[in-house]
């Protein structure tokens, strides 16, 4: 055994001193309070990491979960609301409108819910729900949500009188939304604080009037401002099915008195995307930047083409059917012969000026998520 004076000789030989003004040569005594004091340190710095693991599994998990469920849910209110017409001028209503009107439904809602669930799993699995874009896309989620749930529970009010749904769909339809607007402010709440949340808010309104006031042609801001006005447009027809009558509250989403207002949900969620996207296309060049300004930024930018996908297909497909039916294929149209076009969609042709700017805005979305 080495007896500490040894020890103490056999340093100091290697000239190790203590940094104190006498430069006395590290004895065993220093060495022992350099170590760590035991193996628990160690230990508990292991356990918080895999708890932390386990916690973000756990919530992609109840993500995947909650985007199954919604897209469900929602396939089913669609499909209850539109398989028939209560108004017996369109009793008469073939299978092929039917189709066409329930496919609308799902056309532009299901992939921006889906690349919305997408963004939050990815965020939570890698630890990223504190990024700019999580909390954004959580915070539309939570909103969206709320909205659905309560035009199911509360249907004649957002169908103008019609009461479609059961009893059984109406608590199935709502616990589902309800739970998934929960988890959506849960998650939101764990990285951020209604303060921050709302001083957000607020600075995102006022993002919004600088990129359209913006003087600046690059490409990027060029982009960024194509992105800023997809999201005042999709904004707009959000809250236009809300606040005004029929006819004019079918547009943009086309579903007529029965789905139209809830449909706005999809149509808000749609825009918060798109503010995403502005917000990439507004960030510097990443080269130039400070390290830890640059990682948060990329933690950004990882979600944004789950975003412009979503955006693409949806509004993609949603062009394609109104043009479909503009055509004349549900009995008629522009080109193809009969009255189809004016007999089934009336409050669509009654409103030509908001029905042509709605599909302008979302042919801009097209555009932006495509290019």
């Amino acid at each position: 055994h080495i007896m500490p004076s040894s020890l103490d000789k056999s340093v100091s030989s290697f000239s190790l001193f203590e940094g104190n003004n006498n430069c006395r040569p590290i004895t065993t005594s220093t060495l022992l309070r350099m170590a760590p004091s035991s193996s628990n340190e160690i230990v508990t710095i292991n356990d918080d990491a895999n708890d932390s693991n386990r916690n973000n599994n756990m919530l992609a998990y109840a993500y995947r979960l909650a985007a199954i469920a919604s897209t469900v849910a929602w396939i089913a209110t669609a499909t209850i609301a539109l398989s028939y017409h209560p108004d017996p001028r369109f009793k008469d209503c073939t299978l092929r409108h039917n189709i066409l009107t329930m496919s609308q439904a799902y056309a532009f809602p299901l992939p921006v819910m889906l690349a919305s669930f997408e963004v939050l799993r990815s965020a939570a699995k890698k630890g990223m729900m504190d990024s700019d874009t999580a909390r954004r896309i959580g915070l539309a989620v939570c909103v969206a949500s709320f909205w659905l749930a309560a035009s199911v529970a509360f249907a004649p009010q957002f169908a103008f009188g019609y009461d479609l749904y059961g009893f059984s769909h109406k608590v199935a339809a709502t616990t589902v939304h309800s739970a998934t607007c929960l988890l959506a402010l849960g998650g939101l709440l764990q990285s951020t604080s209604p303060v921050q949340l709302f001083r957000g808010l607020i600075a995102s309104f006022w993002k919004l009037g600088l990129r359209l006031s913006s003087s600046d042609k690059t490409s990027l801001k060029k982009k960024s401002t194509v992105f800023a006005t997809s999201c005042i447009g999709l904004l707009w027809f959000t809250i236009s099915p809300i606040v005004s009558p029929y006819p004019l509250a079918t547009v943009p989403t086309i579903l007529g008195k029965r789905l139209s207002r809830p449909a706005s949900a999809f149509t808000f969620l749609g825009s918060i995307m798109a503010y995403c996207l502005k917000e990439g296309a507004d960030s510097p060049n990443t080269s130039n930047i400070a390290s830890s300004t640059q990682n948060k930024m990329e933690k950004d930018n990882n979600f944004g083409r789950i975003l412009r996908r979503g955006l693409a297909i949806g509004s993609g497909s949603h062009l394609l059917l109104i043009v479909l039916k503009l055509i004349g294929l549900d009995g008629g149209g522009w080109i193809l012969p009969g009255r189809g076009l004016w007999e089934v969609y009336p409050a669509m042709i009654s409103v030509p000026f908001a029905t042509g700017l709605s599909l302008l805005v979302h042919a801009v979305v097209c555009f932006a998520s495509c290019s």
